[in-house]
């Protein structure tokens, strides 16, 4: 009854006597009814699309076609002798990419699953091109119009039908806006969507029957099936994507790294579009194609504009280094044609449909790695990248230890070596191998260092074709000297802020100590007074188990004894002995005294389980 007068603020009017008791007093007129009020928050949609059983059961005849073009040319191959892994491996390939749509990106997904199939397998299906025929470009203005509730004349100033890119998701566009920037219009395929749901929904099915009939180890698929599912799906929202593009590029300004990615104009992207800086430069596979045919007029070309193999190759792998170690997130599939190099080296990251995250226990394991890499102890790394499994279930884990160890010893051994290929020295041979000691020994590996082991074949694949001669360990100790560079001017600084006493933070950080100090000495207290292991408990649990068998070995002592008074009476008074093999056949021959028996056996059993399962903390229980 208060609410008004709070609100008022107003000095008291001097009383008249003149005017009666009961009158209405001047009041705030409220500006809106609080009716209008609403305080729900909106909720981030997911990106998520289900499939009906009709269209899933069409998707499915497609992968079952593709199935059996694929055992067929195998059985074929058999027969005429022929048959061989990198063949199974190239004719998948060739199913998948004839398929087109959304198989590309199921094999490019597949690729990288090196603890599911084989590595040739792997190998081969990363080189497959995700391209589609495109869309017709009215739809793409469609959705475009739809997106983002303007005309196209309204966002753009020009809009290029052509694509200059189309793929299984998406097609891309050029375009310009009013202000002038050129950009690049990136807009999602229609109807591409329900028909991934119901491709991953049939490849449910199949997995499913297959484990159910063992041809795959069961429980084997389920990780792969729901990592697989949720890239896909997180694909498809390009608002996700432009927010890791713009995070990176402002990151990497705000440390004045030399890589960056495409500037993104958030008013007009959506979940369907994006709308980004349009890059222009060299794509990194053409610097790739020209060291290795030794194309020096190219390269002559792209050195006037201050853009080296070399130290290209440096940059990129100092660029690793900061995702891996430092950053909330790395791209996660840096291949060639995601790579768009600029003057003076500046490396651009497109397409940031796929990133990877690592917990802090994953970062903190791969920099152990990394520093038992460099100074080669080898039963260290091996250690380190057992903590990368997790929790191992029961396996044989002294033979994955010793396979590990030869992996590591190899490749310690070969960096040492004055005859090695630079393809030996590579990081690459030590993830393969690793991946096949797991898919051998079935050691579970997290999807974060699966998708890590991707990202890694990648920079490993660009940066040796630059520069053969790169030293990766060379190359880590510089990527330390520098962030340890950068860790003193962080100190330098800190201690500055403090030459005149400690800072708010500090007197924080210092009554947060002394909170934890308390708490930390009162559960020493309780821990001394109350300890977690009640012996007494023990003692009684153990004289609980006793006392009930010495009561069984009671009963059969006096079953016994019963036995030898009967025998001794049977012989004095009838003159023979009781054949107790034939009376204990015929007694046990009836089902109910094997049913009382097994009963009996079954609740002195649980009896003792259930004694054994009650708390330590009831010392008296058997009082």
């Amino acid at each position: 009854m208060h609410d008004h007068s709070v609100a008022e603020m107003q000095l008291p009017a001097p009383a008249r006597k003149d005017l009666p008791v009961i009158r209405p007093l001047p009041r705030r007129k409220v500006s809106s009814s609080i009716a209008n009020l609403s305080v729900a928050l909106p909720r981030a949609r997911r990106v998520h699309f289900e499939a009906s059983i009709l269209s899933t059961a069409m998707r499915l005849l497609v992968w079952l076609w593709g199935a059996l073009r694929f055992y067929y040319g195998n059985l074929r191959d058999v027969l005429r002798r022929r048959d061989s892994e990198e063949r199974r491996a190239k004719r998948l390939r060739r199913i998948f990419e004839e398929a087109g749509g959304t198989f590309a990106k199921f094999g490019q997904q597949l690729s990288i699953r090196a603890d599911v199939i084989p590595y040739a397998y792997c190998a081969e299906l990363s080189r497959m091109l995700d391209q589609s025929p495109p869309f017709p470009t009215a739809d793409a203005i469609a959705i475009v119009e739809r997106s983002l509730g303007k005309k196209l004349e309204d966002v753009f100033e020009a809009f290029d039908p052509d694509p200059i890119g189309s793929a299984s998701i998406s097609c891309v566009y050029q375009a310009r806006l009013h202000s002038g920037e050129r950009v690049a219009v990136k807009v999602r395929r229609p109807g591409i969507g329900p028909l991934i749901a119901a491709d991953l929904r049939a490849l449910d099915w199949l997995l499913v029957l297959a484990e159910t009939l063992t041809i795959i180890t069961p429980g084997t698929t389920r990780s792969f099936r729901q990592d697989l599912q949720s890239i896909l799906f997180r694909e498809l929202n390009f608002r996700t994507e432009a927010r890791y593009t713009d995070l990176f590029r402002r990151r990497a300004e705000r440390r004045k790294a030399n890589v960056t990615a495409p500037k993104i104009y958030f008013p007009h992207c959506s979940e369907e579009v994006m709308v980004s800086e349009f890059v222009s430069g060299v794509w990194m596979w053409e610097i790739m194609a020209a060291v290795e045919h030794d194309d020096r007029e190219f390269l002559a070309k792209i050195r006037e504009q201050g853009i080296e193999p070399k130290s290209l190759a440096s940059n990129l792998m100092l660029a690793m280094n900061r995702e891996i170690h430092q950053e909330p997130f790395y791209h996660a599939d840096p291949h060639p044609a995601n790579l768009v190099v600029m003057p003076n080296n500046c490396i651009c990251f497109i397409d940031f449909g796929a990133v990877g995250r690592f917990s802090t226990q994953s970062r903190k394991t791969f920099r152990e790695l990394s520093h038992h890499m460099i100074r080669g102890d080898i039963s260290r790394m091996v250690n380190a990248s057992l903590g990368l499994a997790g929790p191992l279930p029961p396996i044989d884990v002294e033979s994955i230890r010793r396979e590990l160890t030869k992996v590591y010893a190899d490749w310690v051994y070969t960096q040492k070596s004055r005859d090695a290929e630079w393809w030996e020295r590579s990081m690459v041979q030590i993830w393969i191998r690793t991946m096949e000691v797991a898919q051998q020994y079935q050691m579970p590996m997290s999807f974060e260092t699966i998708q890590y082991f991707r990202a890694a074949f990648s920079y490993d694949a660009i940066v040796n074709r630059l520069n053969k001669e790169l030293d990766v360990a060379q190359e880590y100790r510089a990527f330390l000297r520098q962030i340890s560079r950068e860790a003193r001017h962080r100190m330098r600084r800190r201690l500055r802020e403090r030459l005149t006493g400690p800072t708010d933070a500090d007197y924080l950080a210092l009554e947060e100590l002394g909170d934890l100090a308390s708490q930390f000495m009162f559960k020493v207290q309780r821990n001394v007074e109350e300890p977690i292991l009640q012996f007494r408990a023990v003692v009684g649990k153990i004289a609980y188990i006793v006392r009930l068998l010495m009561r069984l070995g009671y009963l059969v002592t006096a079953v016994l004894g019963i036995a030898v008074l009967s025998d001794s009476i049977a012989k004095r008074w009838f003159g023979h002995t009781i054949d107790w093999d034939h009376v204990i056949s015929r007694f046990t021959s009836f089902g109910w005294v094997q049913l009382v028996a097994i009963t009996m056996v079954l609740v002195l059993i649980r009896r003792i389980i259930i004694r054994l399962s009650m708390p330590d903390s009831r010392p008296d229980a058997d009082r």
